[in-house]
This record gives C-alpha cells, structure tokens and sequence, in this order.
C-alpha cells in the first residue's frame, strides 16, 4: 500500500462523513426552497464542496432525495427491535413513539417530511427504499402487538397488521400537525396522543373500566 493511502477503515470513514456532511447540506437547502426549487449548486455551496466532489457521492438530486429517505427510515427497525422484550408493551410503543418524533424527525427534518412523503407517492425509486424499509417497520411493530395481546396487555380482537397501520397513521398525523400548526406542541399533543392509543389498544374490560371510571 502507498505510504499515502489512507487504510481502508479511515477511507470508509471519510467517505460516509462526506456523504453525511452532503445529506445535511441537501436537508437544509430542502428544507428552506423544497425538493424541486432546489439545485445542486445550492447544496454544493450549503455543502462547501465542489460540484466534482458532490458528484463523487450523488450523481443527482434524484440519487440524494433517495439516501435522505434512506438514512430517513432505515434507522426506524432498528429503534423497534428492543419493544419485543420489554415488560410494559403499551408503554414502551408510546415513549418509542415519543422518541422518534423528538429524534428522527425534529427540528430540521420536520420541515421536508410532507415532501419525502410526497416523493414516496410519485418517485418509484423512492417509493421502493420506503416499502422495503417500512415492511421492516411495520413487520416488527405487528410481532410488538401480537406479543402484547399474548400478555393480556392489548386487545385480542384487535387486528394487528390494521392496528399498526392506524398507529403510524396517527404519528404521522401528529408530526404534520406539529408543521402546519406553528402554535402546536408535541409537549401539549402527547398525552392525549398517550390516552388516545392506551384507550384502543387496552383490552375490552379494561377499556371498560377506564370509562366508568372517568369523571
């Protein structure tokens, strides 16, 4: 190997810090004049790199609009794995929940999320990342709930694959409100957001006696 080549764990390294450094320049820029406003001049500049060097790692807007929502989603499963051993099902689905809109999502992603959604409906190249991972998602979510009406903690009757698309709908649904609302606060959605999903997924006598219950 030449004295001045790097090993090639450092090239790796550098190469994914300069595709990470790329893709938060692209979300920045997105984020200010949308996916279709925005040229690749603008995110070398954001980027402080050379057109060259952009072109190294993304051959097109099209190829870096396909890693954000790569890197979007591809850390979900793995952020879901831990749910099919804990104790308290219901609970750790909420604080999960509760963690990926403060994490993955916040603040300077929020703003481009109704765009990547709509490239997921109308880019079947994006589209395909966001099944393929989403499946995962959403595969390990039913095992979740199917584990949680095994522990009497969830509704048997409930179904699971529905009931876990109903429950990414209403994250979702929280997340666009969060943007299109300035005066709303996940701090203000999140317990009626809590109560909300604790009411459907309890067990029929429970949910029972959590309305007689009320005042």
């Amino acid at each position: 190997m030449n004295e001045m080549t790097p090993p090639l764990g450092l090239r790796a390294k550098r190469q994914e810090d300069q595709r990470r450094r790329i893709l938060d320049a692209a979300i920045a820029c997105f984020a200010r004049g949308g996916f279709h406003a925005t040229g690749m001049q603008a995110i070398c500049a954001e980027a402080g790199m050379s057109p060259g060097g952009l072109y190294r790692y993304f051959p097109s807007k099209e190829a870096i609009i396909e890693a954000i929502v790569e890197r979007d989603r591809a850390d979900i499963a793995p952020q879901l794995l831990p749910l099919l051993e804990v104790d308290d099902v219901v609970g750790a689905l909420i604080a999960t929940a509760r963690a990926f809109m403060t994490g993955n999502l916040m603040p300077e992603s929020l703003v481009i999320f109704p765009e990547l959604n709509a490239e997921v409906v109308r880019n079947p190249s994006v589209r395909a990342i966001s099944e393929r991972l989403e499946d995962e998602a959403r595969d390990i979510l039913v095992r979740v709930l199917e584990r949680g009406m095994s522990l009497g903690q969830i509704d048997p009757a409930l179904d699971a694959l529905d009931a876990v698309r109903l429950l990414m709908a209403m994250t979702d649904g929280v997340l666009m409100r969060l943007l299109i609302e300035p005066g709303a606060k996940l701090d203000g959605l999140m317990p009626m957001y809590e109560r909300a999903i604790r009411a459907f997924l309890a067990p029929q006598p429970l949910r029972a006696a959590q309305t007689e219950a009320r005042p």
